[in-house]
């Protein structure tokens, strides 16, 4: 089978070969992959920056999806011809990760999905609600499950409520289209007046340029009345201080990203005369992957997809993810 590896740090390493085609053994699941999306995790990992310890060579990216190729003796989550995808933490089933759920990830500890076929214990996939495409359902793993984890599991997200949205990339897309289908009100925060407006077109209440407006907390807070219930917090640090002036007493930030900073330098004064609740999201568990998925069937859901790549042109997929500019997701077409 064809699949891209990292044998060394930086992108230039990024390699198109081939590796012998995996064989599913008992409990175990053959995914013959359709589609991949791309994460800024993905980038961070393969440029040496999210950690140094990466055992090469690496099949890279955590997110995609395909058809079951083959099963093992014994599995009864699949069968051959489901359209499903890995999840992102192949261990972590429900619940708080208490012990080692987190420790083997899709793209890192185990090997990502830019590759023709893959093999996975059966309780580590899902399967797609009816409806969405490969490329769609790829779209989900990481940059999905944390918009709904964030709004959902953390927030407690629903009709009514107000959610304040930074950014139009993959995660803050999903966090407004969810907030949208959940019947919430939902602020996006953007530097671009063209992207604000496509923001409205997926759901968006209300919309703030950033650049216009440096105190766009104060803004938010009075556009939900008596502040906005969640935040979708993804510059980090930067940015945290107008999060807080943003939300409601008892709101919650949900860290996400830090395209702002990653220190905090953070007087405790307004985490306490709000209330906060702070989060860090680091994607979710299965179950709340499958209850995702199961809303996104029910609310005819479909990720926004700005870029579609070949799959020899996956270094460009992720040069553009580098360089910005584009609203919702980039995704790689594998071959049929």
């Amino acid at each position: 089978m064809r699949a891209w590896q990292l044998p060394a740090f930086g992108l230039d390493h990024l390699t198109l070969g081939d590796l012998p085609t995996p064989e599913p053994g008992p409990g175990e699941v053959l995914v013959h992959f359709a589609a991949a999306s791309v994460n800024p995790r993905d980038s961070q990992i393969i440029a040496g920056h999210f950690t140094p310890n990466v055992d090469f060579p690496l099949v890279p990216l955590s997110d995609g999806a395909g058809t079951v190729a083959a099963v093992g003796d014994g599995v009864s989550r699949v069968a051959v011809g489901d359209l499903v995808a890995p999840t992102f933490f192949p261990n972590w089933l429900d619940g708080e990760a208490l012990e080692d759920e987190r420790k083997v990830s899709g793209g890192l500890e185990a090997p990502g999905v830019l590759r023709e076929y893959g093999v996975y214990a059966e309780h580590a996939l899902v399967k797609a609600p009816p409806g969405l495409s490969a490329a769609e359902l790829a779209c989900f793993p990481c940059a999905g499950l944390t918009a709904w984890t964030a709004l959902v599991e953390k927030s407690g997200v629903g009709p009514g409520s107000w959610v304040l949205v930074q950014g139009t990339g993959g995660v803050a897309t999903a966090a407004l289209q969810f907030a949208a289908a959940l019947g919430a009100n939902s602020i996006v925060l953007s530097s671009s007046d063209e992207r604000l407006a496509r923001a409205r077109e997926l759901g968006a209440t209300e919309t703030i340029n950033y650049r216009d407006n440096p105190d766009w907390g104060e803004q938010a807070y009075a556009l939900a009345g008596h502040g906005v219930d969640a935040v979708v917090e993804i510059g980090g640090a930067g940015t945290l201080p107008q999060s807080l002036a943003a939300i409601r007493h008892g709101g919650h930030v949900n860290v996400i990203g830090y395209m702002a900073g990653a220190a905090l330098d953070l007087t405790v004064f307004p985490l306490i005369i709000r209330n906060a609740n702070i989060h860090g999201i680091g994607t979710g568990h299965r179950a709340a992957f499958e209850a995702m998925l199961a809303f996104v069937g029910e609310k005819d859901l479909h990720p926004l997809i700005a870029r579609r790549y070949a799959f020899d042109e996956a270094p460009s997929a992720l040069r553009d993810l580098d360089a910005g500019g584009f609203q919702g997701k980039l995704v790689i077409d594998l071959p049929g």
